[in-house]
């Protein structure tokens, strides 16, 4: 069984979590992301996985633990089946769980949040689509007259990893889809990933291939909102990432799209039940894994 374990001192994470803190306090309109971090992404049968909740602006050091009342669903995917992980609670920063791995193959581990609603002031909210490359929105805002407006918006996190048991070499479970509303699908397995390879991965968007979106990749270390990679999916959704560092690893991307109707079941904050008036749907999809090998 391989395992990557992380190399980070004490002085680095300090160093890298007060750069997250300037970078955020100057610009707070930066989108953060939600990962979710397997203690290992291969394991022996019958041993027990830490799965953890990260949010973050610096991968992987996660600035608070989201609420268990967030957790819309936390499910592990294996041979066609479905289990809950019903049972996680808040460890420091993080929102974990201890998974048995009792089945051969590969698992798929996924977690969907509640969407959330928030207001951001004109500005900030240009920011954010600019720093998202969100081209189509910022264009819609200055058609429809409205730069000055805030962003009104109700956004959702959506998080995968995987683990492989025993080695299976032809377990294809990472290619299953989760149903996810945007959902990032690797075309290999995961879990074998090394240092080099040019991987593949297919973005669905409501279960069909997402032309045209943004999608960004990165290792543990880097600076916030830093990528090694951006690439444009192709017409099947598709975009190529090289691995070009051992560690741990996130690939990432996001939708926003104008609210059509005023009452949609958009516009309701499922973490609260109250109805928010919500002009802007996002939806943020990441993956992790652990790529090994010699740089």
């Amino acid at each position: 069984m391989r395992r990557t374990q992380s190399t980070w001192s004490n002085s680095t994470v300090s160093f890298v979590v007060a750069t997250w803190m300037a970078v955020a306090c100057a610009d707070p309109a930066a989108a953060h992301d939600s990962w979710l971090v397997a203690g290992a992404n291969t394991a022996n049968a019958g041993e027990t996985i830490r799965l953890a909740v990260v949010t973050a602006e610096v991968f992987p050091v996660s600035e608070h633990a989201a609420e268990p009342k967030r957790i819309t669903e936390w499910a592990v995917i294996h041979a066609g089946d479905k289990r809950e992980v019903s049972s996680f609670a808040i460890e420091g920063m993080e929102l974990a769980a201890r998974f048995e791995m009792d089945q051969r193959g590969i698992h798929v581990i996924a977690v969907a949040l509640h969407p959330r609603y928030i207001e951001i002031e004109s500005a900030d909210f240009n920011a954010y689509l600019e720093d998202e490359h969100a081209e189509a929105a910022l264009a819609a805002r200055h058609a429809n007259n409205e730069p000055e407006k805030p962003g009104r918006e109700l956004y959702t996190k959506l998080a995968k990893t995987f683990v492989e048991v025993a080695d299976d070499s032809k377990d294809t479970t990472y290619r299953q889809p989760v149903g996810h509303p945007l959902e990032i699908i690797p075309l290999s397995n995961p879990c074998r990933w090394n240092v080099g390879d040019e991987v593949l991965v297919r973005v669905l968007r409501n279960g069909q291939p997402a032309a045209g979106l943004r999608v960004s990749c990165g290792h543990e270390g880097l600076p916030p909102h830093t990528y090694v990679q951006n690439v444009i999916t192709d017409e099947d959704g598709v975009a190529r990432i090289r691995l070009n560092q051992p560690g741990l690893w996130f690939v990432r991307t996001h939708t926003i799209n104008a609210v059509e109707r005023p009452g949609s079941t958009a516009e309701v904050d499922a973490s609260t039940g109250e109805r928010a008036s919500a002009d802007w749907e996002s939806f943020w999809a990441s993956i992790t894994f652990r790529v090994t090998g010699v740089e």
